[in-house]
């Protein structure tokens, strides 16, 4: 035996973990100091702080924070056993290593801990709650050997795999009758409905929500994906490549050596690295305004046609210029009205819609996000408005044009 713990080579930590732990075999068994696998959990070529003049990270960017990495890759496998051990007089590895286990592990997942002395005799073994581990007291000089049984495939909640294999048994054999009659066509409707249920999150600025409905839209993804897996169309490692191979490609000056750092510059590489891809595939615009889906709401596929055709210079040269062709189609609105002409003031009325987009883009706001405020507001307001008369034991009906209008204005 060596004289200290520290210099213990892995077949002696196994040989001195076995009895203490009353682990059988050590097949599979993953063996990880402390200090070492916290430094594998930090996401390759990503700094923990921007260099000088570099692009700062999006939480400093947006004014909400500082920047912390996540935990990528998982440098574990949960559902194998693994053995951590750490010097005791380094209380921050523990603490460093409930903040890392717990991203994936439960807080309450049950592990072994032994301290051991410098001759590596087990001087205090116990069994606690992961969430505990840093609470551990020994001695400086010794050693603290750590078993971390595995986790099941159920239990690895925290793990995008067991997402899959959740969707795998529903759409497999004995699976649930219900989910083995969709269809992607049949999903349509609920794909739509869990994008707006998440859009409806951001609109109301609910995080917490916002996590609950992206996880809805991530199971339409893993259901699409196995059910063409399983029609021997694609499977979700083809969703995966494609998007993260997309990504790396159509950003060089992240993962390239391409140097942009001015977000103005980087839309024509983008656009160029599009159009490069679709030659590849034998394909082409014929159109600038080509790919707006057509399923996108009204306001937001104007103003995105209007973005398009600016691109490729069909644009006014001030926002003055914007403003005139606001109001000359409003005037043109107005004529059509005084004729009685309902078809034409229709027409007029998506003209200077289409017009307010463009001025939506000028002042860089987005026309269908500020066309949902303004209805949330105006709901708001109008709950507020109704709430006031029925506290009055009268109705909307009963109350004269002067009486609405001065208790709308206490609304606001």
């Amino acid at each position: 035996m060596k004289s200290s713990t520290h210099s213990l080579t892995h077949s002696q930590l196994l040989d001195l973990a076995s009895p203490l732990f009353g682990l059988e075999a050590h097949a599979g068994l993953q063996l990880w100091e402390g200090a070492a696998l916290v430094a594998a959990a930090r996401p390759p070529d990503v700094p923990t702080a921007a260099p000088e003049g570099a692009v700062r990270p999006w939480v400093e960017t947006q004014g909400l924070g500082i920047y912390a990495p996540p935990v990528v890759p998982f440098p574990l496998q949960p559902m194998v056993p693994a053995l951590l051990w750490w010097r005791a007089g380094a209380p921050s590895v523990a603490q460093h290593l409930v903040a890392l286990l717990t991203t994936r592990y439960p807080q309450a997942h049950g592990v072994q801990v032994a301290s051991l002395d410098t001759a590596g005799v087990a001087v205090a073994t116990t069994e606690l709650a992961l969430g505990e581990l840093a609470h551990v007291q020994a001695p400086a000089q010794q050693t603290i050997l750590c078993y971390l049984p595995p986790l099941t495939l159920a239990a690895d909640l925290r793990g995008a795999e067991t997402l899959r294999w959740v969707m795998t048994r529903l759409l497999g054999p004995a699976g649930c009758p219900w989910d083995v009659r969709q269809s992607h066509q049949a999903l349509r409707t609920t794909l739509l409905e869990e994008a707006h249920e998440v859009l409806e999150a951001l609109g109301n600025r609910d995080l917490p929500a916002l996590s609950e409905e992206l996880g809805d839209l991530l199971i339409n993804i893993m259901a699409h994906s196995e059910m063409a897996r399983q029609g021997g169309h694609f499977a979700l490692e083809d969703v995966l490549a494609q998007a993260s191979s997309k990504l790396i490609r159509r950003h060089p000056h992240v993962f390239g050596t391409l140097a942009e750092s001015d977000a103005e510059t980087v839309r024509p590489t983008w656009e160029q690295i599009k159009a490069a891809e679709l030659a590849a595939k034998g394909r082409a615009r014929t159109s600038a305004l080509e790919g707006v889906p057509p399923g996108l709401p009204a306001l937001a596929a104007a103003q995105a046609l209007g973005r398009k055709a600016a691109r490729s210079g069909f644009n006014w040269a001030t926002q003055q210029q914007v403003w005139a062709k606001l109001h000359e189609e409003l005037e043109e609105l107005a004529q059509a009205a005084a004729a009685g002409d309902t078809a034409h003031c229709a027409e007029e009325f998506g003209d200077l819609l289409f017009v307010l987009t463009r001025l939506a883009d000028w002042l860089k706001f987005d026309a269908e996000h500020a066309l949902h405020d303004a209805n949330a507001k105006f709901r708001r307001r109008f709950s507020a408005f109704e709430a006031q008369i029925t506290a009055q034991g009268r109705k909307i009906a009963d109350c004269s044009l002067e009486e609405m209008l001065a208790l709308w204005r206490t609304t606001k």
